[in-house]
């Protein structure tokens, strides 16, 4: 097996007294997309926010390629949070700003490119996405589906290694759920990214995942193939696929 390209390493993680993150081992690795379920409430977000480096674990270590991102360089921890790109649950669009100016926004701030190649990038991204026409329109003119494609082409402006996705089809209807997965799952063959999902769409999200990990009650309690979750006979990972009402996880 090869080295992950992210490691979590015994993380924990607590606010006030929960334990949100208990000790936690997890393995992403490079090119494949892995996605993260449990219930609401898990620390599922909080996993992400470890990987970007919003947030810092209180113990443990995260790793990415096999070194602790604490013993790189500063040079060398600045090179890792550009490969890094963040899609948020709701978009996180900005409505104050065009689509052509929220999805422009990460190369202006981060980059070092010329106006014109900037514009280049974000039309390159548009077209890929089937958004041209709406660049000069706001979020607030677009429906759910539209501003999630616009959210996608701010996270691929960047050309990322690496991209997280904090439950992408939030508010959409099922067959635009399933259209987002596919558009995910299409890009990250295209362009090879890693991607780390957070997701409550099971089975659907299966389909586009290559691993899955199930967080509950602070634990990493499976790690695996989709196939390989479908076919555990642990009572709390099939209570949780299969979505029946239990004492152990009450589902939202």
């Amino acid at each position: 097996m090869d080295t992950p390209l992210i490691q979590f390493c015994n993380v924990s993680k607590t606010f006030d007294t929960k334990t949100v993150l208990n000790n936690i081992n997890l393995s992403i690795y490079k090119g494949e997309i892995t996605t993260i379920i449990g219930k609401s409430g898990e620390g599922k977000s909080v996993l992400l926010k470890h990987v970007i480096g919003l947030l810092k674990p209180d113990s443990g270590t995260i790793l990415f390629n096999g070194k602790a991102f604490t013993k790189h360089s500063p040079t060398e921890q600045l090179s890792l949070k550009k490969k890094l790109s963040y899609m948020f649950q709701d978009s996180a669009l900005f409505d104050s700003m065009t689509v052509y100016e929220n999805i422009a926004l990460p190369l202006q701030e981060a980059s070092n490119l010329s106006k014109s190649e900037i514009q280049q990038r974000v039309e390159m991204r548009m077209t890929q996405l089937d958004i041209v026409g709406t660049e000069h329109q706001y979020p607030g003119q677009l429906s759910g589906g539209m501003r999630k494609r616009v959210a996608l082409a701010r996270a691929l402006v960047t050309e990322p290694e690496i991209i997280l996705f904090d439950e992408p089809t939030t508010g959409l209807d099922p067959i635009r759920k399933k259209a987002v997965h596919q558009m995910i799952a299409d890009y990250q063959r295209k362009l090879g990214f890693t991607g780390i999902i957070v997701s409550h769409e099971i089975p659907e999200i299966f389909s586009i995942s290559q691993r899955v990990a199930l967080l509950n009650k602070g634990d990493i309690i499976f790690q695996g193939t989709p196939e390989q979750l479908n076919n555990d006979d642990n009572p709390v990972i099939s209570t949780f696929i299969h979505g029946h009402e239990s004492s152990l996880l009450n589902i939202d």
